[in-house]
């Protein structure tokens, strides 16, 4: 589905992303890990078009998106979520998710009144239409998680790229984050490049876990194997979570 090929970013004269290689079949759900600045949500810049790649090629269901603005990534059924919330904070939870159904795929001449329609479904799925008049920027940040996957989800995405979800949530919101985002995947059946640094939930959660580190990729395995390694145990996950497994 994805083939990220030697892909490389500098900001002036570092490597933010140093030839990055790996791929993603259609329904996995793969783990990102390194790191604070080891260049994940930059590779994930570069992959929904925020970025231009300095070198490499990305390809996406068989055709080159490398350098493509973000609104056509999007169409052809990339979306993603933000590490810090990113909402349109002066407009309504339900306006928010209208906008992404009439710019996602297949919808420039949506009606506004059928747009509305759609974002109620989508923000009922993730439990927020008793919020659907609330002004984004007062929700809690629970809430925004949840107004970004169902931001997300209104653009009808193959591929969803989630970066650090769980951030700033307590365990319980954690908890309920997690079982909305797998009851998305089975609803909606989309593949799933995530970042996070809940090693316990990501570890669960991916079948495959690519490591970064100072922009270069150090390892690629199952979680099991990822876990147990020295160099990634030396380099990131650290003696503490090794004691725990």
């Amino acid at each position: 589905m994805l083939k990220i090929n030697g892909v490389s970013k500098r900001f002036g004269g570092l490597y933010a992303v140093n030839e990055v290689s790996f791929s993603l079949n259609e329904g996995e759900v793969i783990g990102l890990i390194g790191p604070n600045g080891a260049g994940k949500t930059t590779l994930l810049n570069l992959i929904c078009g925020v970025y231009r790649a300095d070198g490499g090629s990305i390809e996406f269901l068989g055709k080159d998106v490398t350098g493509m603005p973000s609104n056509k990534i999007c169409r052809l059924g990339i979306s993603r979520t933000y590490q810090i919330p990113q909402p349109f904070s002066a407009m309504t939870a339900l306006a928010g998710v209208a906008v992404a159904v009439i710019n996602g795929k297949r919808r420039p001449n949506m009606s506004l009144s059928d747009a509305a329609l759609e974002a109620s479904y989508y923000l009922e799925f993730v439990g927020l239409f008793s919020k659907r008049d609330t002004l984004a920027r007062d929700l809690t940040l629970y809430e925004l998680r949840m107004l970004e996957l169902a931001r997300a989800l209104a653009t009808t995405p193959k591929l969803l790229l989630i970066d650090e979800v769980m951030a700033g949530l307590n365990p319980a919101e954690a908890s309920r984050a997690l079982e909305m985002i797998w009851s998305a995947q089975e609803q909606f059946g989309f593949t799933i490049l995530w970042i996070e640094h809940v090693m316990k939930i990501i570890m669960s959660a991916a079948q495959r876990i690519v490591v970064l580190q100072y922009g270069k990729k150090i390892a690629e395995g199952p979680p099991r194997e990822i876990s147990s390694d020295p160099k990634i145990i030396e380099a990131y996950l650290g003696s503490r979570y090794a004691q725990g497994q």
